[in-house]
């Protein structure tokens, strides 16, 4: 069911093949995997985290809480709140001399599947939401699809897939070269933070913790 949605999500996109291990650390895998349609590869991302689903959704909604843990990222904050599991956020990527900054407008929606109760969250890029500042490059693609699924009460097993076009000069093959790190990075820097501070989820009742399917 997870390939499927992953199939489906990203049908309008591009389709991915010949993945191969790229960073293997800290029980935190990332795959690189050759993308139909697109110098830039898609990148898989496999780990474990003690927590609850709810304390996960939790962390995520908290757009603003992205500059503690996200790799690289500057100025998260909403743009719009659609609704309890839904909002378009902004945030800025610092990258190094000499490539131009780049930003990010992500629409981001989070469901749950009643059945199986894997959280799902799907990131996509509009690049035409608000206008691009001087001096910065906005990211003409993102799309990504995240899963986590309840493994017992207090741990979870997360997959997550992602393509970006970075735009502007940046050359494919140094954006592959470098592209395992960041994400290999942030999962960590989450994880930890997971285990360290315990969200607040008063606010997320939609989101149900693990109970054992019967």
């Amino acid at each position: 069911m997870l390939l499927l949605l992953f199939y489906l999500f990203f049908s309008n996109g591009y389709a991915q093949e010949g993945c191969h291990l790229k960073k293997d650390s800290e029980e935190i895998k990332v795959f690189l995997c050759e993308t139909e349609g697109s110098a830039f590869k898609t990148i898989k991302v496999q780990l474990e985290a003690e927590t609850t689903l709810k304390e996960y959704a939790a962390g995520l909604l908290d757009i603003e809480s992205y500059k503690y843990w996200q790799y690289n990222i500057l100025d998260p904050h909403i743009l719009k709140v659609i609704n309890k599991k839904e909002v378009i956020y902004y945030s800025e990527v610092d990258t190094p001399w000499p490539i131009s900054h780049r930003d990010l407008v992500f629409h981001l929606k989070m469901w749950q599947d009643s059945t199986s109760q894997v959280l799902y969250v799907s990131l996509e890029q509009l690049p035409d939401y608000i206008p691009e500042k001087e001096g910065i490059v906005r990211i003409p693609e993102a799309k990504s699809l995240l899963s986590v699924t309840p493994i017992n009460e207090n741990r979870v097993s997360v997959s997550y897939i992602i393509h970006v076009d970075p735009g502007g000069e940046v050359p494919a093959f140094i954006a592959n070269l470098f592209s395992a790190q960041t994400p290999w990075q942030t999962f960590k820097n989450y994880r930890d933070r997971l285990k360290a501070i315990r969200n607040d989820t008063s606010s997320i009742p939609f989101i149900r913790n693990y109970t054992k399917l019967k």
